[in-house]
């Protein structure tokens, strides 16, 4: 859909001339009303619009007296869906009634910026229209939901104040920065102090009160599962904005639990399904809402998954038979993007089943027990978990060897590695012509060709034992950068021809997503990547791109792989310097260490001088300085992150854990 035009003062109604009054249908629910088709009155929701894939937004109480003292006019209705700038870039105008569902304008106003300057960044990369129109249906139909996505405009106003503020020293823009703004005395101006403390907090009072009309509406009531799941979408963008990450990787656990339980405890219908990770039931809760928790599982996985082993030994298997019906072309990007979800999923459950957990113990019942919505929130993520981004995960030591020589496993990787070469062969029509586009309707592709680069790196990795075995995928490192360039380009243009189309102050930019997209496969590169010049440039897109994907972080993640770089980059100089002409670059990269620590040391016959150099994109990284199981304990509020790696000792040959900090 082409940019919105928004207009300049908020709760103004939006679109262009006005129209022709006409006699209007005063019957039907308020969803086949806005669409302006014929509703079957079904109670207490309508048959067409489960046929048409929405949800029935239910009826309007009728006030005859009302009625009558408005001599026969319609009642004004507020659009919540901005209308496209152009007749033929978009589909026709979505509106609501708004009328009774805001107990004041500061609420009214708050939603305004929510509906119209934030719902369509929360999902940017695809489905950004259908996600919005899901979740304000949501908010006309359920109080607590509006009353949560209120919040979320007042805690945009509250970053947008905070990017207009400056450093006093250095003139910097505060980006992502609620704290600095809420009473660290870190702006210019009084003024702005008070208007960024009083939006925020109206924007905790409102998230209040939206968690206390959720549970509420919890006790002692059947709570509806599609409900449910917005519920623990839109809490976590609410705390992911805010920076609590730990709450927010919290919500995304509980929608989970309530989707395993779904698909385990209903009988899964006999209508077909789309292909993939599809509802049992579209008629309780459409796909693509289960889909999206599909992509939020390949999210959970990424790093703050707690479940153990044996439940990533049974979900891997999952989806095998479709992904074998797959076609030989692939037609549709939503099509591309049902099939390599469910071979990404399939990927992450099974290195996850090989790999070290990243929890202790809790029981296996306990693990697979779902959780209520919101019962996380207070609590946080279990105490015994530890949070590892997924390309540092390990086969145990002591496992090793039957790992490895597994015939069993060897089989699943070749059929994972097929299965995924298939997928691209099939897209490659298709993702190319979509990217010579070369406007906003490309991004999609060159996301999926992003995730699908991290795929053959973390599945072609999946034995691995040295960190050398990296070095292979620098094609794939390469092409990472240029399409997340690519994709971080055509944004800011889109961005800039809203700006200048609309006239108005535009976005509420709040720099956060609910899925993932482009920092875990940046992360990558920032990581695994020792080709100077490549790793480089993904951390300055990292840099100068700030924002959060999820639970994934700009600042935090370039912050870790900077200071992974530096420690590697000063390795090697120390190592060159002591090896002096014992050892070649090349000849580095045969020394492996073993499973005891200690360094085992093979020298090459055709070693030669090492030069010393100043350039350290020219300088190799040997085997034994590179930085193994990186990761890092980061508060967003504090801007602060504590980092942790290990890395050989030189003089002993025992590796050594190292940690440092990074603020922002």
């Amino acid at each position: 859909m082409a940019p919105a035009e928004i207009e300049d003062k908020i709760g103004h109604v939006l679109g262009g001339a006005r129209r022709i009054a006409h006699s209007k249908v005063k019957t039907g629910c308020i969803t086949c009303r806005a669409r302006r088709v014929k509703c079957d009155e079904g109670k207490p929701k309508c048959l067409r619009c489960h046929k048409y894939g929405t949800e029935c937004g239910g009826y309007q109480s009728t006030n005859r007296g009302a009625s009558s003292r408005n001599n026969g006019r319609a009642i004004r209705v507020r659009a919540l869906v901005p209308k496209p700038p152009h007749p033929s870039s978009g589909g026709p105008l979505l509106q609501f009634p708004t009328l009774g569902l805001f107990q004041s304008s500061l609420e009214q106003r708050y939603f305004d910026i929510f509906s119209t300057r934030i719902a369509r960044q929360l999902s940017p990369y695809f489905d950004a229209d259908r996600w919005t129109l899901t979740i304000l249906q949501a908010c006309v139909s359920h109080p607590s939901i509006r009353c949560a996505a209120i919040a979320i405009g007042a805690l945009g106003k509250t970053n947008e104040i905070a990017r207009l503020c400056k450093r006093p020293a250095t003139g910097e823009r505060i980006l992502m920065d609620v704290k600095h703004v809420v009473g660290l005395g870190m702006v210019d101006t009084k003024e702005m102090i008070y208007q960024a403390n009083t939006h925020h907090q109206h924007a905790l009072e409102f998230y209040g009160k939206a968690i206390n009309g959720m549970r509420k509406d919890m006790k002692g009531l059947y709570q509806d599962i599609r409900v449910s799941l917005i519920i623990c979408i839109i809490i976590s963008c609410f705390e992911g904005i805010h920076g609590n990450y730990r709450s927010a990787a919290a919500q995304l656990q509980a929608g989970l639990a309530i989707v395993d339980n779904f698909h385990s405890q209903v009988k899964r219908s006999e209508v077909l399904h789309p292909k993939g990770y599809s509802s049992p039931r579209p008629d309780v809760v459409d796909d693509f809402l289960v889909q999206s928790f599909g992509r939020i599982d390949i999210q959970s996985m990424s790093v703050f998954d707690p479940r153990p082993v044996e439940v990533h030994s049974t979900l891997k298997c999952e989806g095998k038979e479709t992904i074998a019906a797959m076609p030989k072309i692939i037609r549709s990007i939503e099509e591309a993007r049902i099939y390599h979800d469910l071979i990404t999923r399939r990927i992450m459950h099974f290195n996850s089943s090989i790999h070290t957990p990243r929890s202790r113990p809790v029981g296996l019942g306990d693990a697979q027990k779902p959780r209520p919505t919101l019962q996380l929130l207070p609590q946080g993520i279990n105490p015994n978990h530890n949070p590892i981004p997924w390309v540092d995960l390990k086969i145990p030591l002591e496992e090793i060897d039957s790992t490895i020589s597994s015939t069993k496993l060897k089989s699943e990787k070749d059929m994972l590695s097929r299965e995924l070469e298939s997928w691209v062969e099939a897209s490659h029509i298709l993702l190319q012509a979509k990217m010579k586009i070369k406007s906003r309707d490309a991004i999609p592709a060159h996301i999926l060709r992003i995730a699908a680069l991290s795929n053959e790196i973390s599945l072609g990795a999946a034995f691995s034992i040295t960190e050398s075995a990296y070095d292979i995928f620098l094609p794939q490192f390469r092409l990472i950068v240029q399409h997340a360039s690519q994709v971080l380009a055509l944004q800011q243009e889109h961005f800039a021809r809203f700006y200048c189309h609309s006239g108005a102050p535009g976005l509420v930019d709040i720099h956060f997503s609910f899925e993932i997209g482009l920092i875990p496969s940046l992360y990558i590169v920032s990581i695994k990547c020792r080709h100077g010049p490549t790793r480089r440039k993904a951390l300055a897109l990292l840099r100068n791109y700030p924002h959060r994907e999820g639970v994934w972080d700009t600042a935090s993640s370039s912050g870790l792989g900077s200071w992974v770089m530096e420690l590697e980059e000063e390795g090697a100089r120390k190592y060159y310097a002591a090896q002096s002409c014992k050892f070649s670059p090349s000849a580095a990269h045969s020394i492996e260490s073993c499973k005891d620590g200690k360094i085992n040391q093979t020298t090459s016959t055709m070693a030669t001088p090492v030069a010393e150099t100043s350039d350290p994109d020219s300088l190799p990284i040997p085997e034994v300085v590179r930085v193994r199981q990186a990761k890092m304990r980061f508060d967003l509020l504090e801007r602060r992150a504590v980092l942790f790696g290990v890395q050989m000792d030189l003089n002993s040959g025992a590796y050594i854990e190292k940690t440092g900090v990074y603020e922002w």
